[in-house]
């Protein structure tokens, strides 16, 4: 009897052991799809930095100009899940002729979710991206962009990709002070990733999807201090997940027996705060401070970044 009771109890902790940890790598899986927002916001900036209300000035002919961007990310459940992430993207772009300018990026980034139990992940993006003006008000933005990624469970090792498309348009209602823009913004994202092992389990591999719709109003403020120019922005949205509710997945166990898992349900709708200041150093050359925050019923993310733009 003591035997059977002791060989019970074990199976019902490597039980609990495979769900914990299962559950851990589904919500890396998430949140790596939610991690794709990083560098195509650092996109968007961009263009919303030399194209729309903050206007910074052209390069010349002949010359280029270079930005940089850091981030820091730290979100927290209410459950106890946190996740911390820094990116540094690295772009060039150009006018392409008429009212069109594009460039291209790189972006590396690492994230790390913690429940008990711990996963990284490390990635790289390579995008490309363009915006145009029609009739100086009506705004376009699009881009594209491929990651790789390398996720650790603990010990063990995989990779994955992932593509994604994104656009946004925006009508810019300039007044005498300020300009007021409301936009809407799209983007799909697709991740492929290997089988993955944490713990005591193993996390089959997947394809995943996701899709992401913004609408909300953008205000900007410029004013000369000192003789050089500097921008207050700030934003409001709504940021809908367009994807199921949670992922679903299988799980090879230590005894061999294979378990379907459901992810954590997260949050399907985000309220979204950017504010930021913009800040001209000399003539070529630009400063941006900015704060993001999304907000959801059970959780948080507060992100801080700066930027720094060159032409040479």
């Amino acid at each position: 009897m003591g035997l059977r009771v002791c060989a019970g109890w074990m199976l019902m902790v490597a039980a609990h052991c495979a769900c914990a940890d299962g559950q851990l790598l589904l919500d890396q899986r998430a949140l790596l799809l939610d991690d794709g927002r990083l560098p195509r916001e650092a996109a968007l900036d961009r263009l919303q930095q030399v194209r729309f209300a903050f206007r910074e000035p052209l390069a010349e002919p002949g010359r280029w100009p270079l930005w940089i961007r850091t981030q820091g990310n730290r979100g927290r459940w209410d459950d106890g899940l946190e996740r911390h992430a820094e990116a540094v993207t690295l772009g060039l772009d150009k006018p392409l002729g008429g009212q069109w300018i594009g460039g291209g990026l790189i972006a590396l980034s690492r994230a790390r979710v913690d429940s008990g139990g711990a996963a990284d992940s490390e990635s790289t993006h390579l995008g490309l991206y363009a915006a145009t003006r029609v009739y100086n008000q009506l705004g376009f933005k699009l881009g594209v962009m491929h990651g790789q990624h390398r996720l650790d469970g603990g010990g063990d090792h995989a990779g994955a990709r992932s593509w994604q498309l994104f656009g946004e348009s925006s009508f810019a209602l300039d007044f005498r002070d300020f300009t007021l823009e409301p936009f809407a913004g799209l983007a799909l994202i697709r991740l492929d990733s290997a089988a993955l092992a944490q713990g005591c389990v193993r996390l089959a591999g997947a394809d995943e999807e996701g899709g992401y719709l913004s609408l909300g109003w953008r205000l900007a403020a410029p004013w000369y201090w000192q003789q050089r120019k500097w921008v207050g922005r700030a934003s409001l949205a709504l940021r809908q997940d367009l994807g199921g509710d949670r992922l679903n997945g299988e799980v090879l166990a230590a005894d061999g027996e294979t378990l379907r898992l459901q992810g954590r349900e997260f949050e399907r709708s985000t309220l979204r705060l950017d504010l930021s200041l913009d800040h001209a150093l000399r003539d070529d050359l630009y400063l941006g401070l900015s704060y993001a925050g999304d907000y959801a019923e059970d959780a948080r993310d507060h992100a801080l970044a700066a930027r720094l733009s060159l032409r040479f």
